[in-house]
């Protein structure tokens, strides 16, 4: 009797354990990449973690600039070589750590005469497709920006705790604009 009763109710534990949520307790303190890990995208990049200072990463395209990384979301120069330490310095990512879903920033940020709302957060923790078809624990930031005339994008980065780097990014906008990168190998 006590055999048989055994079987349903390990059944109905591992049920519950399948609809748990996954976020549930989940948080991630900030670290970056170990030293001399490539990270390649799906556009060729390799980039090289060189080390840590602070809430930066410090890290290198092969054959090109190092730049930084504050709080595993902005880079300093950004891909296209503008400074973003303003925008840094308004948004502060940095914020957003530990990361856990739920977490939430705004920031206001103006340039040019122009200005720009941002709320960041955790949105999700989800398994997530990466390099080699593995499947990758991730937090999903989302960061929504809203400009005075009434532009919209949002973008996301799926951040892994193992590799403490974001192994996927896209962004769209209101005008129809979209960008992305996937990271497509990673060799330590």
């Amino acid at each position: 009797m006590i055999a048989t009763m055994r079987a349903p109710c390990l059944a109905v534990t591992v049920a519950l354990a399948a609809v748990a949520s996954p976020a549930s307790g989940q948080t991630m303190e900030f670290g970056c990449p170990n030293p001399g890990t490539t990270f390649t995208y799906d556009s060729g990049v390799n980039v090289v973690a060189r080390g840590q200072d602070g809430m930066d990463c410090k890290m290198e395209i092969v054959g090109g600039a190092p730049f930084k990384v504050r709080g595993l979301l902005i880079a300093n120069p950004s891909p296209d070589g503008a400074d973003t330490a303003a925008f840094i310095a308004a948004l502060r990512p940095e914020r957003l750590w530990p990361l856990k879903v739920g977490n939430k920033i705004e920031a206001k940020y103006s340039s040019g005469g122009r200005s720009w709302t941002y709320v960041l957060s955790v949105a999700s923790y989800q398994k997530r497709m990466g390099p080699g078809d593995a499947l990758f624990d991730t937090f999903v930031v989302e960061m929504n920006e809203q400009g005075a005339d009434g532009q919209r994008s949002i973008s996301r980065y799926w951040v892994s705790p193992v590799e403490k780097y974001v192994i996927r990014f896209d962004s769209s906008d209101s005008t129809g604009r979209a960008n992305r990168a996937i990271v497509t190998a990673i060799k330590r």
